[in-house]
């Protein structure tokens, strides 16, 4: 599974952030088509959108290895990184960025896979409807 993860992670582009201090763009992911589809601009909308998901977030993923087949990603760098706690998952970090995975059958819940200011990789469930964030980056 951390090797699919590590792949994944490297078909996105860049850091948290540029030089300039910019905010790097939203991506959607189709692991169908095995490239990014669609950049958007990363607006407060999208940082809002992140922030209600992490505070939603339940637990680590307990699959062994959740699939990342036929499903849409949507890569969201959080500027600035925002911190998770969750005792019950012994989860204290500084996340910054989130892929947000959303199956396309229907099959699984949504789930995220978070990088932190130190390079860990988490992989987590979430609470929040992904509705809107849907709308952001124009899936049905």
């Amino acid at each position: 599974m951390w090797r699919l993860i590590v792949c994944l992670a490297l078909l996105f582009s860049g850091s948290t952030a540029n030089a300039a201090g910019l905010r790097e763009p939203i991506e959607l992911f189709d692991t169908d088509k095995q490239r990014v589809v669609a950049s958007f601009e990363n607006t407060t909308g999208f940082q809002e959108e992140a922030k209600q998901i992490l505070q939603s977030v339940s637990g680590r993923v307990l699959e062994f290895n959740p699939s990342l087949d036929s499903a849409m990603i949507v890569k969201i760098p959080l500027v600035p990184p925002k911190p998770i706690k969750l005792k019950s998952a012994n989860l204290d970090a500084m996340i910054a960025e989130m892929f947000v995975i959303m199956p396309k059958k229907g099959e699984r819940r949504p789930w995220l896979i978070l990088h932190t200011k130190e390079y860990e990789t988490v992989v987590v469930e979430f609470i929040e409807k992904v509705d809107d964030l849907r709308k952001q980056v124009k899936l049905p």
